[in-house]
C-alpha cells in the first residue's frame, strides 16, 4: 500500500496514544506503560535505569567516537590545536561522497552541535563563586566561548566500529570567538554581521548537504546578577555578546566549500531545530520550535523553488528570501509575519509591545528586519498560540506530516509534555492551513516524560529522545522513568502510539541528536551533560564514559546492530 496523509491518518484514527488500562510488573519504582501490543521484533525494550551507564538493547553495540576535549587534529584562526567541544548536541551524518550523488554509509562527516559551557567544568568557575558574585576573568570567559558552537568531525566504519579520523582536512571548529560571518535576509542589511555561534541546540540538513545549526538560550551569556547566575561574560568589558547578533539559525557548510552564515528570514528567537522539506511546487519549507514555555512553532517558506541543478551556492540562497508563519493551531492557520500597516497596528497594541517599549523607551518595530529580529512579539500579537515548549519537529518519511515534540509547561501543569502532529491542507508543506491531533501524551501511561529531539527511521518509526531536567530525574512525579532515555515509538500498525524504550543514558545526563546513517544501519547519537549536578571536582555525580573517578565528559556516540 502506498501511504498518503489522508490514508495514513485514517488508518492510524484520532487520539492514537497508549491506553490507560492498569498494568504493573517489576519494581514498584519503575511502572511499566500500559500499552496495547507487543513490542516490535527487533529489539528487546530495556527497562528505566538510574545507572551511571549509556544502557542498550543486547545485540547492539555502542563505539565512542569523540568525547569533550579530544584533539581534532585541527588549529585554530591563532593556531592553537582546536578540541572537540561542550555538551554535544544535535548530529547530522553527511557521507562522505554526498556531494557527487553518492550515499556512503561507512564513511562520512558528523556536524555537532555544542549547546553551553559548565563552567565547574571549562573555567573552575563554582556555585560558590557565583554565589559570591565573583566576577570572571578573560581567560575563564574564553575556556566557555571556546566550549561551544559546533564541530565538523570525519568519521569511518572500520571493523572494530566508528572511528573518528583525525587529522583530517575536514575537521575543524565554530565557536563563540570565531569566526566572523555574515547576516543574510531582511536583517542582515541591519546587523551585517556576527562573530561565530553559541547556545547550539539541535538543528537540520538541507538537500543540498549543510547543516542548519540553531541558536537557542542566547540570553544566557551575559548578565552579572548573582541571583541569576548566567555565564557572566559582560563581566569582562569587551567580552559581552550582542544578543541581536545571535538567536538565529545558522548555516555550515561541512564540505568547507562554502562559508557559514545567519539566515535572519529564518527569524530570531530560541530556535530548537530545524525539519527541511518541499512544498508542492519545490519550495524549501522550513519547520521550526521555539523552546520555552508558552512560545511558538514556526514554518518559513521559500519565495523561489529549489533546482537541484543549480550550485550550491545559489540554492542556499532559498533561505534568504521567503516568508516566515507562525502556528495559530486553534484555527488551523500558518499566520505570516510579514510587516504592513495591518500587522504594525496590531503589534503595537499587544501586551507584549508594551512591555518591551517599558524596558526600554527607544524599543520598536517599524519594518521587516524589526520585526524578524523580534519575532516572538509579532508571533504573539498577531494570534500564534502558545505550546508547551515547542522543542523538535520532523517530518515523517511516509506521508509527510509533521511531528512535533511539546517537552512541557510546568507552569500549567503539563509535566510530561506531549507529540502532536500536523497534516497540512492539499498534503502540501507551504499550505497556509492545517489540522493537527496529540499523537502521543508523556506519563507513565505511555512510559516517557518530557519528549525532545525527534527522528525517524526508514521504516518510519518515531525516535524520541527525552529531556527530564537533570535536578529531577528519578524525584517525584518523574521517578517511574528513571534517566533520560531513547525510546521507538511505531507510528503505524497495532503498536502505533506506543513508547518502548531502546536505551538510558548515564546519570544526569540528556540523550540528543539522533541521526541514522543513509543505509539505517547505524544510530549516531550525543550524551549531553553527564553529571551535570557536580557540586564540586570532588564530588563529581558521574564518571561517564571513562570510569573509575574521571571527570564527566559529553561525548557522541555510534550504535550498530540494525539490519
Amino acid at each position: 500500500m502506498t501511504w498518503t496523509r489522508r490514508s495514513f491518518l485514517t488508518y492510524l484514527g484520532v487520539g492514537s496514544y497508549a491506553t490507560l488500562t492498569a498494568c504493573r510488573v517489576g519494581s514498584a519504582d519503575f511502572p511499566v506503560s500500559r500499552r496495547k501490543a507487543a513490542p516490535p521484533d527487533w529489539f528487546q525494550p530495556i527497562g528505566p535505569s538510574l545507572a551511571d551507564e549509556l544502557i542498550v538493547p543486547h545485540g547492539f553495540q555502542v563505539d565512542l567516537i569523540m568525547k569533550w576535549g579530544d584533539d581534532l587534529g585541527s588549529r585554530d584562526p591563532d593556531g592553537q590545536p582546536e578540541k572537540f567541544g561542550f555538551n554535544n548536541d544535535f548530529i547530522a551524518y553527511f557521507p562522505i561522497d554526498a556531494l557527487q550523488g553518492g550515499t556512503n554509509a561507512a564513511e562520512g562527516l558528523l556536524w555537532v552541535n555544542h549547546e553551553y559551557p559548565n563552567p565547574l567544568f571549562q573555567s573552575g568557575y563554582t556555585a560558590a563563586d557565583y554565589k559570591a558574585g565573583k566576577r570572571k576573568t578573560v581567560e575563564q570567559i574564553m575556556a566557555e566561548k571556546l566550549a561551544v558552537g559546533g564541530s565538523v568531525v570525519h568519521v569511518k566504519l572500520e571493523k572494530s566500529g566508528w572511528k573518528a579520523v583525525v587529522p583530517s582536512r575536514f575537521n575543524r571548529r565554530i565557536t563563540a570567538a570565531y569566526p566572523e560571518m555574515a547576516l543574510t535576509g531582511p536583517a542582515g542589511a541591519v546587523l551585517r554581521s556576527a562573530v561565530g555561534s553559541l547556545a547550539n541546540c539541535s538543528g537540520g540538513r538541507t538537500p543540498w548537504y549543510t547543516a542548519l545549526s540553531c541558536e537557542e538560550n542566547f540570553p544566557d551569556y551575559n548578565g552579572n546578577d548573582p541571583n541569576d547566575p548566567k555565564c557572566r561574560w559582560s563581566d569582562v568589558p569587551g567580552m559581552a555578546i550582542d544578543e541581536t547578533r545571535y538567536g538565529w539559525v545558522m548555516e555550515v557548510d561541512p564540505f568547507g566549500e562554502l562559508p557559514p552564515v545567519k539566515h535572519t528570514a529564518l527569524g530570531r528567537f530560541k530556535h530548537e531545530n530545524c525539519a527541511v522539506t518541499r512544498g508542492a511546487k519545490g519550495q524549501i519549507v522550513v519547520y521550526m520550535g521555539d523552546d520555552e514555555a508558552d512560545q511558538h512553532l514556526y514554518k518559513y517558506v521559500s519565495a523561489e523553488p529549489d533546482n537541484p541543478k543549480a550550485s550550491r551556492a545559489e540554492r542556499r540562497k532559498l533561505l534568504e528570501n521567503g516568508t516566515l508563519y507562525a502556528a495559530d493551531l486553534g484555527r488551523g492557520r500558518w499566520i505570516p509575519l510579514l510587516f504592513n500597516a495591518e500587522t504594525k497596528a496590531a503589534i503595537e497594541k499587544s501586551a507584549a509591545y508594551a512591555a518591551a517599549k517599558k524596558a526600554d523607551p527607544n524599543f520598536q518595530i517599524t519594518n521587516q528586519a524589526e520585526l524578524l529580529i523580534h519575532t516572538r512579539i509579532a508571533a504573539r500579537a498577531l494570534g500564534a498560540t502558545p505550546l508547551d515548549r515547542c522543542e523538535d519537529c520532523e517530518v515523517h518519511p511516509l506521508d509527510g506530516s509533521v511531528y512535533v515534540a511539546l517537552t512541557n509547561n510546568t507552569k500549567h501543569g503539563n509535566l510530561y509534555g506531549h507529540i502532536i502532529r500536523l497534516v497540512e491542507d492539499r498534503d502540501d508543506a507551504a499550505a497556509e492551513t492545517f489540522r493537527y491531533e496529540v499523537f502521543l501524551a508523556g506519563g507513565p501511561q505511555s512510559g516517557l516524560a518530557c519528549p525532545d529531539n525527534l527522528a525517524f527511521d526508514k521504516h518510519g518509526n518515531l525516535w524520541v529522545v527525552c529531556d527530564m531536567s537533570s535536578d529531577k530525574i528519578g524525584k517525584g512525579a518523574y521517578k517511574p522513568f528513571g534517566n533520560n532515555g531513547v525510546y521507538v515509538v511505531p507510528t503505524v500498525g497495532p503498536a502505533a502510539g506506543d513508547a518502548f524504550q531502546f536505551a538510558s543514558g548515564p546519570i544526569d545526563s540528556e540523550l540528543t541528536g539522533p541521526w541514522f546513517t543513509e543505509d539505517g544501519k547505524t544510530l549516531f547519537l550525543a550524551v549531553q551533560h553527564p553529571g551535570e549536578n557536580s557540586p564540586s571536582l570532588d564530588k563529581l555525580t558521574s564518571h561517564w564514559p571513562e570510569g573509575g573517578s574521571s571527570i564527566p565528559k559529553p561525548s557522541i556516540v555510534a550504535i550498530r546492530g540494525f539490519v
